[in-house]
């Protein structure tokens, strides 16, 4: 049995939002988005406390209402339940499925439902039948059953009173076809809304900010305490000579009654302590007895002073050791609470009733590991998780893991009135194997910090995202990425960014990009352009063409271009396909057309190169892609008229070093507003430099 799905409506900073856990699941996001809203929406769920106070609705003329299904109920589940309990819910579980919403109306107690069949015709119902029978007697009941249910009429006995027909109109109908029934709301049985809990999973929830030495006491609330709980569960049926101790001390230390006498069979010291303070107790109150009662020893009070000592060197009580330390202690005690839990469950019958699932709920785990730690904690919860669901809020990228943490969702918050209201956006890479892969090259250029973030910024080149960020403050106080949650993520190649897109897109995540000037004839596809901006571009490519006739610009490929086409697997299968018709001419003597193309195509891409050039060089071929350019920062795409960021670069910047150095050097040249003003022109008359309006784009709304 597990938690599948997880409604919230009117909850905290939640109007309405659903989830469905995983056995792993990860809630991801930035701080006061509402992640820690949904673990607590699912603890009030299942524990259904009787009211709610007043500051956890969202709107407070709304009820509060939690929804829970589960899935995989078994008849094991059911027998956690009492033979009346389980008589009564054993016609609510609907294919091993069972559901409950949870509903608090302000300054009311709480209210619980679940989803029953019920027949879609109306006078087939509860209420319908009863109506039908009101006030019928005798030969009138069968006479109203006919005339009202015609239908069930030939087999209906012919002495009835109104119990028997309905208990015979109840039998029929369960016998129609599922489709003429609907699933509607129904009240829980009378006397099930506490008793349900047996049936349903026990949430361990673990907040992130608290005192980690209460993990370690011995309230049963707490892993340690569960263990403790479980020890003396497992030792009971073995210490029957221990209890007999007990109950020998608990005579030398008190009376005790034997059948009808009281006997003192106390130690004597015992006795002389009591005597004493009675004979002083005597001066001012004569007649007063006092009796000295010790509290009988037993296992659990000896259990409940238990100490967990840890020797790292030096052996101290856990209470004064880091809480790194602390942290891990806690995982291990519930991986060993697991553990024993899973023992229990193979050793049950079949006969025997299934132990309470759990779920456990941790906000941010990771809090005081260090990242090797978090990567040994990631691989505990898994382990945990194939048995119980475990669910996470976390800001560690290392909890990112397509096959293990199966489901991720990034909760984020939206504007709305007359607050903001978080919204879930959830991926499941287990069902998407392209986002998958995705991912993977994600974690691959450290893109993890993104999934965190409001709005992402994808680029290509190596040193962009340092030039760019000093840039953008330079221009405008406000702009600082950093400060607005902006990430910028490079994506190695502009035939990355389509993919890099879907991906974050699929996360509710706002996506730009800033490409070089070569994206617009070489990789176009990739950036997500409109049919229409497709065609516009179509049609000025061809004056592009003829602008560089007309001034003749030649293609001159540097040896950098050379290097990166020769590594693409396009152009090595063109130059493949060039050797093989060059051969065939050599063999043939002949030149034919389609030998020609194959050596054409092994040169076609210098033609872009000539592109970009005539595009940098002449003001009229760079007018020509304004309107195109503006388009395609329309759709969140900024292309760099210039060329490539580098281009953007004052001048003084140092040459002769590696690009992160460049970039730096770069960024020491531009102080202030001016001179990052100066590093770009406008576009076209009366408008603000293109790096302005790109980075207005960047922070549109933020």
């Amino acid at each position: 049995m597990r938690l599948h799905t997880v409604t919230i409506k009117n909850f905290k900073g939640l109007k309405e939002a659903s989830f469905n856990p995983t056995n792993f699941g990860c809630l991801v996001g930035e701080n006061n988005s509402g992640k820690s809203t949904v673990l607590q929406a699912i603890v009030i769920g299942l524990n259904r406390p009787t009211q709610l106070s007043s500051d956890l609705f969202y709107d407070h003329a709304t009820a509060v209402e939690i929804g829970l299904q589960f899935d995989g109920v078994l008849p094991a589940d059911l027998l956690r339940l009492t033979p009346e309990q389980a008589v009564k819910i054993e016609p609510l579980v609907l294919n091993g499925e069972f559901s409950i919403v949870v509903r608090y109306r302000p300054g009311e107690k709480c209210d619980v439902t679940t989803q029953r069949l019920s027949p879609t015709e109306p006078r087939y119902r509860d209420d319908a039948i009863s109506e039908a029978l009101k006030g019928k007697a005798g030969a009138a009941v069968r006479q109203a059953l006919v005339a009202e249910y015609p239908e069930f009429a030939g087999d209906a006995p012919l002495n009835l009173n109104v119990g028997q027909a309905k208990g015979y109109l109840a039998e029929q109908i369960a016998r129609l076809p599922v489709d003429q029934f609907q699933l509607v709301p129904a009240p829980l049985p009378t006397g099930m809304s506490t008793s349900i809990s047996n049936l349903l999973p026990e949430p361990i929830y673990i907040p992130a900010v608290k005192n980690l030495t209460d993990d370690l006491k011995t309230a049963q609330s707490t892993p340690f305490g569960r263990l403790l709980g479980l020890l003396l569960e497992d030792m009971t049926p073995d210490l029957a000579e221990i209890h007999q101790t007990f109950q020998e001390l608990n005579g030398r230390l008190n009376r005790i009654v034997q059948g009808e006498e009281i006997v003192d069979g106390r130690h004597e010291k015992v006795r002389a302590l009591e005597a004493t303070v009675e004979t002083f107790l005597s001066e001012n109150f004569p007649q007063v007895k006092v009796e000295l009662n010790i509290p009988p020893p037993e296992l659990k009070t000896i259990l409940n002073a238990a100490q967990i000592f840890i020797d790292d060197g030096s052996r101290d009580l856990i209470d004064n050791k880091g809480d790194g330390i602390k942290c891990s202690l806690t995982f291990a005690l519930l991986q060993t609470y697991v553990s024993h839990l899973g023992r229990v469950a193979a050793e049950a019958g079949e006969d025997q009733a299934a132990p309470r699932p759990l779920i456990f709920l941790f906000e941010e785990p990771e809090l005081y590991l260090h990242p090797k730690s978090q990567r040994v904690l990631f691989n505990t919860l898994g382990r945990i998780a194939s048995a119980h669901q475990v669910v996470v809020t976390t800001h560690s990228p290392l909890f990112f893991a397509p096959g293990v943490t199966a489901a991720f969702v990034r909760v984020a918050k939206a504007p709305a009135a007359p607050k903001p209201v978080g919204v879930l956006h959830p991926v499941e890479f287990a069902l998407d194997a392209a986002n998958a892969e995705v991912f993977r090259m994600a974690r691959f250029e450290n893109a993890d910090a993104a999934f965190f973030s409001r709005r992402v910024v994808l680029f290509e080149g190596e040193s962009d995202d340092a030039y760019c960020r000093h840039v953008a403050k330079m221009l405008n106080a406000e702009w600082d990425f950093d400060r607005k949650n902006i990430a910028l993520v490079r994506v190695s190649g502009k035939g990355n960014f389509a993919k890099f897109r879907r991906f974050f897109e699929s996360f509710g995540i706002e996506v730009n990009i800033v490409a070089d000037l070569d994206a617009l004839f070489d990789g176009f596809e990739h950036l997500g352009a409109t049919p229409v901006l497709t065609q516009l571009r179509g049609d000025i490519l061809q004056h592009i063409d003829a602008r560089a006739v007309e001034l003749g610009i030649k293609a001159e490929p540097s040896i950098r271009q050379i290097k990166d086409r020769i590594h693409k697997n396009s152009w090595r299968n063109r130059y493949d396909a060039a050797k093989d018709a060059l051969r065939q001419m050599q063999a043939t003597q002949l030149i034919d057309a389609a030998s020609l193309q194959e050596i054409d195509n092994l040169f076609v891409w210098e033609q872009d190169i000539a592109r970009v050039k005539v595009c940098r060089e002449d003001d009229q071929a760079r007018a020509m892609l304004v309107p195109v350019l503006d388009g395609m920062r329309a759709l969140g795409v900024c292309i760099l008229s210039k060329g490539a960021i580098e281009d953007y670069y004052p001048e003084g910047t140092p040459g002769n070093c590696s690009k992160p150095e460049k970039a730096l050097g770069a960024c020491g040249l531009v102080t202030d507003a001016v001179i990052a003003t100066g590093l770009s022109a406008s576009l076209a008359a009366g408008r603000d430099v293109e790096l302005a309006e790109i980075f207005t784009e960047m922070f549109r709304d933020m």
